[in-house]
C-alpha cells in the first residue's frame, strides 16, 4: 500500500488530531522519503514502534541482590504497618516494611488501593505474601496485586499459605493465565522460610473440628458393622454433579433452565480418599501462624582495643567480624570475643489468625507459640498481631491465653469493630461535590473506632506503624482523621466555582416551585468508575441498579465493590445485598469480576441466617461460571442457591434466550434482558434492560463503539456508556479496544438516548476526565458513590460547568499532560522521517 501525501499533510493531518499547533519545520522531502509513511501505513499493528512494549527493566533492589551474590545483609529499618484494620470493608492486612523488601500478611480486596495511601513507596518490592488462612477475606486482593506487580517489571512473587493455596493458584489461570508473573507456592511443610530479612516459622493450627472429625473416621474404621460402612460412604461420596466439560467443541448437554451453580463441576468429583483429604484440610479448618524472627545484628568492631592488641586495620578486621580467629605477628591468637562487642537480638513478631471459638484450645495447647510465652534469650515477641472477631477477643480463654505472654509484648487486635478513616483522597472528592448536589453526590458515614485497653491492647488502626528496628515504637504519621471542613477549606479558594454554584441552586430553586413527578425507581448507584486497576479517587467498575424497592441488579463487581457497597450504605448493607435479584458481569477481565465472590460469600451468609431459599441469578461468561466452580470446590465454599446463565444465552438471537429469559423477567419485573455482543474481548457483552413500566437502560461493558448496541439501545431513557480515553488517543483506544470520550457520545446520539452518562475512566483521569469541546445538554460525568434516579438524571449535564470550574486545576494539569504527549509524538515522527532522509 502506498500513501500519495507529503510530509507536510502528515503533519498538519497529526496537529489537527492532537489539537495541538506545532510549527513548520519540516522541508518537503524527496519523493523516496514518502516510504516512510508508506511503511508505516502497511506495517501489521503488532509491529508498529508503539505497540512494541520494551522487556521491563530489572529493578534496582533486584539487581542489588544479583550483584551482592545472595550475600544477605540484615535491614536497617524493619516496621509493621496495618494496613486493613478487619472490618468487612476492610480486611484484615499487615505490611512489614524492610530496607530492600516488603512482605504482605494477608491480601483481602482492596488492600492495593489501601497501600496507595499507607506511605509505603516502592510496591515493586513487594516480594512475599503470606496468607493466614484461605478464605477470600485474605485472598481476594492477591490476584490484583499481582497483575499490578507484573506491570512494575516484578520477576517472581511467593505466595506462602495452607495447602490449599496451589489450587487457588491453579484455578488463577482458568481466566488470569496471561496476567501471571513468575509464581512460587510454599507450604508450611517447606519451612521454616529464610530470606534476607527474617526467618518465618509457619505454625498450622488445625481447628478442633478436625480433631473431632479424626475420632470419628478412626471409630469409622475399626467398626465392621454395615452401618458404619454406609454412614462413612455417604458422607465420603455425595455427589449431586452435573458434569459439563471445558472442551468448547464438545456439544453442551443441555440442562434445566437456571441450572444450579453448585451441582455443576468441571472435573469428575474426587475419589474417597481425595475427597476425605480435602474435607480434613477444609480452609474453614486450617489456620497459618507465622512467627517472625529478625536477623540478629552482628557486634561492632571495638577498633581502639584491636590496635591496643596490636592488630592493624585490613583484612584481619574482617576476619574476627565474620567470626573467625587470627594470630598476630608476635603469635598471639585473638578470637571475636576479644575485640567485637555482642550481637544485637533480632526482633520477634508473631502473625496469627483465630476466626472461630473452634480454634480457641488448639492455640492454647500449641507448643510452638508456647514456648514464646516463657522467659528466653531472644524468644519474647516484640509484638503480636491478633486477626480475629470481636467475641474472640473478649473470650475469657483467648484473653488468659494473651495474658501469658511478658507484660512487654504489644498485643494488636485487627477485629471486624477496628473501624479506621482510609481512602481520604476519596473523601476529598465527595466532599467537594456534595456541596454541588448533597442528594446525587452524598458523604459516606463514618464509625469510629476502639479504645486501647490497657497498656499493651492496641486495636488496629489503618497505616498506623510498630517500628520493629532500629528503635521499637509506635508511629501514627499515616493514621488519617476526618475532617471535612479541611477539605471545603480548599473550596473557598475558588471565586469562580463558587459563583457557577451559586447560579446552578438558584436555578435548581425556581424550578423547584414548579411541581414535577418524582419516582425514587429506577435508581443508579455508581461502586467503582475507573478501569483497570484502582486509584486513590476511583474503584473498578461496579453498578448498582435498583429496579425497585427489592429488586437490585448488579452490573460488574470488580475487586472492592463489596467494600464501597459497605461504606455507601451503612447499616442497610444487609438489606441490599438480601434484595439482589442478578448480578450480571460484562466480561472476564479481572477488574470487572473479582469482587464476585464476596459478595456471593456475604449473600450466602444472608440467606443461611435468614434461612431464605431464594436463588440469586448470575449472568456472565462460562469462563467465570468455571472460576467460581473451580474455588468453590477446591478452596472455600460460597455458592448458595446461585443460579447461572450464560451471558451468550440473552442475545436477541440465541436459541435458549426465551427459556432462560422468563424466570429472570419475573424475578426483576422487567420485559426484556437482552445482552449484546460487543466489541473488546471474546464473549464481551452489554446489557439493554427494559421494565414493564415502558423505562430503557443500556449498559456497555468494555467496548469500541458498537452499531449492535446502538440498534439494541435505540430510544434509550439512559446510557451508560465506558469512556476510557480521551480523544486524540486513537491508536491505544484501537489496542486495548475501548472507546474514547467522543465515540462513547457518539454512540449515544445514533442511540437517540435520552441521557448519556460516562464511565470506566482510564486511572489517569482521578478526579475530571478531558471532555471533548461543545459536549451536548444530555452527557453527564460518573464519579464513585454517585446515585440518581430517571426523575434526577437531567440535572447531571447541567453539573458541567460548574464541576469544571471545582476540578479546574486537574483539567489544567490533563491539558498539560496531552500537550506534552503531541509534542513527544511529533517529534518522535520527525526523527524517524529524519532517519529515512539519510539513507
Amino acid at each position: 500500500m502506498f500513501v500519495n501525501i507529503s510530509l507536510n499533510h502528515l503533519r498538519r493531518a497529526y496537529c489537527r488530531t492532537s489539537r495541538v499547533f506545532v510549527p513548520r519545520i519540516i522541508k518537503q522531502p524527496s519523493k523516496y522519503c514518502l516510504t516512510t509513511v508508506q511503511t508505516m501505513a502497511s506495517q501489521p499493528p503488532h509491529l508498529k514502534r508503539s505497540n512494541m512494549v520494551k522487556a521491563p527493566s530489572k529493578l534496582k533492589h533486584v539487581r542489588l541482590r544479583q550483584k551482592r551474590g545472595g550475600q544477605m545483609f540484615p535491614s536497617v529499618n524493619v516496621s509493621a504497618q496495618i494496613i486493613g484494620s478487619g472490618t468487612r470493608d476492610s480486611p484484615a492486612s499487615v505490611l512489614v516494611a524492610a530496607d530492600s523488601t516488603r512482605y504482605l500478611f494477608n491480601c483481602g480486596e482492596g488492600t492495593q488501593r489501601l497501600m496507595m495511601e499507607c506511605g509505603t513507596k516502592n510496591i515493586s518490592k513487594l516480594e512475599h505474601i503470606f496468607f493466614t488462612r484461605m478464605t477470600w477475606d485474605n485472598l481476594g486482593g492477591a490476584i490484583g496485586m499481582m497483575i499490578t506487580l507484573k506491570k512494575v517489571g516484578l520477576p517472581k512473587l511467593t505466595y506462602y499459605g495452607p495447602e490449599n493455596l496451589n489450587d487457588f493458584v491453579q484455578a488463577l489461570q482458568i481466566f488470569a493465565k496471561q496476567d501471571m508473573l513468575k509464581l512460587e507456592v510454599k507450604i508450611p511443610e517447606e519451612g521454616p522460610f529464610l530470606n534476607e530479612t527474617m526467618v518465618v516459622q509457619p505454625v498450622v493450627i488445625e481447628s478442633s473440628l478436625v480433631a473431632d472429625e479424626q475420632r470419628r473416621d478412626k471409630l469409622m474404621s475399626n467398626s465392621s458393622s454395615p452401618i458404619a460402612d454406609d454412614l462413612s460412604d455417604n458422607s465420603d461420596t455425595e455427589d449431586t454433579s452435573l458434569d459439563i466439560p471445558i472442551n468448547q467443541n464438545t456439544k453442551k448437554r443441555k440442562a434445566d433452565p437456571l441450572a444450579t451453580i453448585s451441582g455443576m463441576t468441571v472435573k469428575p468429583q474426587a475419589g474417597k480418599q481425595e475427597s476425605k483429604r480435602r474435607k480434613l484440610s477444609a480452609p474453614g479448618n486450617i489456620s497459618v501462624a507465622y512467627i517472625c524472627k529478625l536477623h540478629d545484628k552482628d557486634g561492632k568492631l571495638m577498633v581502639d582495643k584491636a590496635m591496643s592488641l596490636g592488630l592493624k586495620p585490613g583484612p584481619q578486621y574482617s576476619i574476627l567480624k565474620k567470626g573467625g580467629s587470627v594470630t598476630t605477628e608476635d603469635g598471639q591468637v585473638i578470637r571475636p570475643e576479644d575485640v567485637v562487642g555482642p550481637k544485637e537480638i533480632g526482633p520477634v513478631m508473631i502473625v496469627l489468625e483465630c476466626p472461630s471459638d473452634d480454634f480457641i484450645d488448639p492455640f492454647l495447647s500449641n507448643e510452638a507459640l508456647r514456648r514464646h510465652q516463657m522467659e528466653g534469650d531472644g524468644d519474647t515477641p516484640a509484638a503480636v498481631i491478633h486477626i480475629c472477631p470481636m467475641k474472640i477477643q473478649e473470650d475469657k480463654r483467648y484473653q488468659d491465653w494473651v495474658n501469658r505472654f511478658d507484660p512487654s509484648v504489644e498485643h494488636i487486635f485487627c477485629t471486624d469493630h477496628c473501624h479506621s478513616v482510609t481512602h481520604l483522597k476519596s473523601r476529598r472528592v465527595q466532599t467537594k461535590l456534595n456541596l454541588v448536589h448533597p442528594e446525587i453526590f452524598p458523604c459516606n458515614s463514618f464509625s469510629s473506632g476502639l479504645e486501647n485497653r490497657g497498656k499493651n491492647i492496641h486495636f488496629a488502626k489503618s497505616f498506623e506503624k510498630f517500628r520493629l528496628k532500629p528503635m521499637k515504637g509506635w508511629d501514627s504519621e499515616f493514621v488519617q482523621t476526618d475532617d471535612p471542613q479541611m477539605f471545603l477549606d480548599e473550596v473557598t479558594e475558588l471565586s469562580e466555582f463558587d459563583a457557577c454554584l451559586k447560579d446552578l441552586k438558584a436555578q435548581f430553586t425556581e424550578e423547584s416551585k414548579v411541581s414535577k413527578p418524582f419516582t425514587k425507581y429506577p435508581e443508579v448507584v455508581f461502586f467503582g468508575t475507573g478501569s483497570a486497576m484502582p486509584n486513590r479517587e476511583r474503584n473498578v467498575s461496579g453498578i448498582m441498579l435498583h429496579v425497585s424497592e427489592n429488586q437490585n441488579l448488579l452490573m460488574d463487581c470488580g475487586e472492592g465493590t463489596f467494600n464501597q457497597l459497605c461504606r455507601f450504605y451503612g447499616d442497610r448493607t444487609d438489606q441490599v445485598i438480601s434484595n439482589l435479584s442478578c448480578i450480571f458481569i460484562t466480561h472476564r477481565h479481572a477488574d470487572h469480576h473479582i469482587g464476585l465472590l464476596q459478595v456471593l460469600r456475604y449473600w450466602k451468609k444472608l440467606m443461611l441466617k435468614e434461612n431464605n431459599n431464594k436463588p440469586l441469578i448470575l449472568v456472565a461468561p462460562k469462563r467465570i461460571f468455571i472460576w467460581l466452580n473451580q474455588y468453590n470446590r477446591l478452596c472455600e465454599g460460597i455458592i448458595h442457591h446461585l443460579k447461572f446463565i450464560e451471558n451468550g444465552d440473552l442475545t436477541n438471537s440465541a436459541e435458549e434466550r426465551s427459556r432462560h429469559e422468563e424466570t429472570l423477567l419475573n424475578k426483576l419485573s422487567l420485559k426484556k434482558f437482552e445482552t449484546v455482543p460487543v466489541r473488546h474481548c471474546s464473549n464481551a457483552y452489554g446489557l439493554v434492560v427494559t421494565h414493564q413500566e415502558g423505562w430503557k437502560i443500556v449498559y456497555s461493558g468494555d467496548t469500541m463503539p458498537c452499531d449492535a448496541l446502538v440498534t439494541a439501545g435505540q430510544d434509550a431513557d439512559l446510557l451508560l456508556h465506558e469512556a476510557t480515553l480521551e480523544d486524540g488517543m486513537d491508536e491505544e483506544a484501537v489496542i486495548k479496544k475501548h472507546s474514547m470520550m467522543s465515540q462513547a457520545i457518539d454512540v449515544g446520539e445514533r442511540m437517540n438516548a435520552r441521557f448519556i452518562i460516562l464511565t470506566h475512566f482510564s486511572q489517569r483521569y482521578p478526579k475530571m476526565p478531558l471532555l471533548p469541546d461543545g459536549v451536548s445538554g444530555k452527557v453527564g460525568i460518573a464519579f464513585d458513590f454517585m446515585r440518581f434516579s430517571l426523575s434526577e438524571v437531567s440535572m447531571l449535564p447541567r453539573f458541567m460547568p460548574t464541576l469544571k470550574h471545582l476540578f479546574a486545576e486537574n483539567i489544567q494539569e490533563l491539558q498539560e499532560n496531552k500537550m506534552k504527549r503531541a509534542e513527544k509524538e511529533f517529534f518522535r515522527l520527525n526523527e524517524l522521517i529524519g532517519d529515512v532522509q539519510a539513507r
